[in-house]
Order: C-alpha cells, then structure tokens, then sequence
C-alpha cells in the first residue's frame, strides 16, 4: 500500500513538470518562417479574409502565434513610423516620404502583393436605385450639391476608404455636408440596414464573408452598380464589385492589397507572406470576394469509360 502511494506521488510530480517545461518551451519558441509569435496590424477594410488566412495558417504552423489589430490606414502609418508595428497590410503602399524612417535606420522593406480589393457602395434594400453614376460620388467628396447622394457614410475619417476616395476626387479633407464617418465597417453596415436614403462604403469582403453577426443586416443591403466608360465603345455602362469585373477592370473603385514587412529579418512576417501568396494562401483569397494575384488552378481529371 505504502508503495502504491509513493507511485502515484511521483506521478503527480511527472506530471507537474512536464507542464512546467512544456509551459516553459513554449515561451521561449524560436522566431522562424512558421514558428513564434507576431502582431500583425490590418487594414479594417480587408479585415474578415486576414481573419480567414491566420486561422488557417496558425492551424497548419501550431507552433506560430499571429495577432491581429485591426486599425484604421493612418493608424497603420503611424504605428509602423513610431516602429510600434513591423508588420502590416494595407491597401497601399508606404509614400517614399514615409518610406525614408526606414531608410535611415537601413532596414528593407519586404512588400507582397497578394490580391485586388474593391470598395462596394451599398444602399437599404428598400431604396429603388441598383446603380450609381461615380461622378455623382466625386461631387459629393468635393462639396458639391448631387441630387442622388444625400448622404454619403463611411467607416472612419482615417480609413483606406477614404482615403481613396478623395484622391479620386482631387481633393485633401472631407467635406463638412453630406459625409458621415463613423467608425468601423460593421457601423456603415447596420447604419444603412436601418437607414434608407444614404449611400454606405464598405470593402466587399465585408459583404462576402460577413461575420456572423452582421450576416442578417448584410441581407438587407443593396450593393449598387458602379459607373465606368467601356473604353471601346465609349458607352457609360454599370458594373458590380464581382470578381469577374475586378479581373476585367471593369469595376471602376479597386485597389491593391499587400503585406507590408519591416521586421529586417526573415521572420514570421516574412513565413505569412509567402503563405498568403502561395497556392493554398490564394484560394482563401478567391473565396473572399477579392481577386488573388494568382488565380488558383484546378486539375480536371477525365476518366475514359470502359
């Protein structure tokens, strides 16, 4: 009796320090392409399909922890200048002034294009109109009086968005009148549910691959049909942010997505990229609603019948 309590004693302190050098072990993973840990700063706008490639990723690598902060693109910008950040991706590129912080602390940056994005204007299912004249947009960024646009409602007067907006429209600030910015793509999203009347501005990703619970108020939108001069015929035509008139450039409102890397080291960041722009990493994106840079292939097997 006497040595069965010594056996079980002892495998209660087996046991304990296997956890304690397993816990131990797991703190001190060494950083590679597809070990340790890293925060990864993310454009809102493109948010939902990063969510997708990290939990794959992280399932496929078990022994690398990525985390995601979702942030507006300024937010972004600053955080990677004040070196807060060293990974992100966002719909642009960094500006060569924004470029020089890291020229002069000799780091190279590592930029991976790895889809086309495209910003959907949307509308309350109740509203009439299915298409919109881009021009009429422009108006509205310039201050200018449209009689189809009273309200024009985006996710944060920091975002990629808007960004792209008003450099569209040749403008630097937004207008005081007939904009609205409230903070987050989820926001614009319930806002035009329960309003009609305003045009919303989200990424179409957001409507593909709603989280689940904005899945009943994306039932509810409109995605309108976007203005663009078909360059043959000259003929104004309308068309959807669907991946079809991405890849044709058709759609007259998309951008290119990257993943930005200033680790200055091959790292996990620099894992993640290759991962998102390799093969397995562009059919997530194909399912997203944006374009990947490589379209993925299927292989079609013929059988020939006896």
């Amino acid at each position: 009796m006497k040595k069965r309590y010594i056996v079980i004693i002892i495998s209660f302190i087996a046991t304990g320090l296997f956890f304690a050098c397993k816990g131990t072990s797991n703190d001190k993973i060494e950083e590679t392409s597809t070990t340790g840990t890293l925060t990864l700063y993310v454009d809102n706008t493109v948010q939902p399909i990063t969510e997708d490639v990290v939990a794959v990723f992280e399932s496929v690598y078990d022994r690398a922890t990525i985390t995601q902060v979702n942030k507006a693109e300024n937010e972004i910008v600053n955080a990677l200048l004040s070196d807060t950040a060293k990974v992100a991706i966002m719909t642009r590129q960094l500006t060569p002034q924004e470029e020089n912080h890291f020229k002069q602390k000799n780091v190279v940056p590592k930029v991976t294009e790895f889809a086309v994005d495209a910003i959907a204007l949307i509308v309350n299912e109740r509203t009439t109109d299915s298409i919109i004249d881009i021009e009429e947009v422009l108006k509205v960024l310039k201050g200018e009086p449209s009689e189809k646009i009273n309200k024009l409602v985006f996710d944060n007067q920091n975002s990629s968005t808007v960004q792209f907006l008003l450099k569209r429209a040749g403008v630097t600030t937004v207008p005081a009148k007939n904009v609205y910015s409230l903070k987050t793509n989820e926001e614009v999203i319930k806002y035009i549910n329960n309003n009609a009347g305003a045009v919303g501005i989200v990424g179409v990703n957001w409507l593909v691959q709603p989280p689940l619970q904005l899945k009943e108020y994306v039932q509810n939108i409109k995605v309108l049909a976007v203005s663009n001069i078909d360059v043959n015929t000259g003929e104004k035509k309308y068309y959807k942010p669907s991946q079809s008139d991405i890849a044709t450039g058709l759609y007259p409102l998309t951008r290119k997505v990257y993943v930005l890397n200033y680790q200055g080291k091959d790292g996990l960041g620099t894992g993640f990229a290759i991962y998102i722009r390799a093969h397995e990493g562009q059919r997530i994106i194909l399912k997203s609603g944006l374009l990947p840079v490589e379209i993925p292939t299927r292989d079609i097997e013929v059988r020939k019948e006896l």
